[in-house]
């Protein structure tokens, strides 16, 4: 083989490699475009903020997912099921490093509060999803990942059942014990203040 021919099959095979990556590029930027808010409200609701590391976390699930980008397949929850394990492992990775959960409760409070509110229902919703927050923070990161799963990304317990790999019934008896515990011990002396 000349010198010449060489350097047209060398040519030849980095023009498809090219290709091959704007394919999964344009893929890659359709999948993000579809899941990047069920991850960042995923990884904001395992973490409890702050908001930016959230968005720090679902930054580094996307990158860590282009990396590995062969994994992209036409099956959207099998793909979205793989996202979601990267950004589960980051939430674990991030909690093991800082081993006490900070909550930026400022954060939070800004997320979920209602601008319409008259200024003292205001002050009375962001005490309560303080209390909230307080509360989600106690549970274990099982039991907190379902919760986020069920009300924070609207998953059925079916799903739920299938990403976990767990009994559909121990979903819905963790969540309606969960339920029922908060419930039960949320503070009683702000239900009366509020009533």
């Amino acid at each position: 083989m000349t010198e010449n021919a060489r350097l047209q099959t060398i040519k030849r095979w980095f023009g498809r490699e090219n290709e091959k990556n704007l394919l999964n590029a344009d893929a890659f930027t359709r999948l993000y475009e579809e899941t990047h808010l069920i991850v960042f409200r995923y990884l904001y609701g395992l973490s409890g903020g702050p908001l930016e590391e959230a968005e720090d976390l679902t930054a580094e699930t996307y990158t860590r997912a282009w990396k590995t980008c062969q994994h992209i397949n036409s099956d959207q929850q099998a793909t979205l099921g793989w996202l979601l394990r990267i950004a589960r492992n980051l939430a674990i990775d991030l909690s093991r490093r800082r081993k006490v959960r900070n909550t930026d409760e400022g954060a939070a409070v800004e997320l979920l509060a209602d601008p319409d509110l008259t200024p003292e229902m205001d002050i009375i919703t962001r005490e309560q999803i303080t209390i909230l927050w307080h509360m989600l923070d106690t549970l274990s990161e099982e039991v907190r990942e379902i919760l986020v799963l069920r009300y924070i990304l609207g998953w059925q317990v079916k799903q739920i059942s299938q990403y976990l790999g767990i009994n559909e019934n121990n979903v819905s008896v963790t969540i309606h014990r969960t339920l029922k515990s908060l419930q039960r011990d949320w503070p009683q002396s702000q239900e009366k203040d509020y009533e």
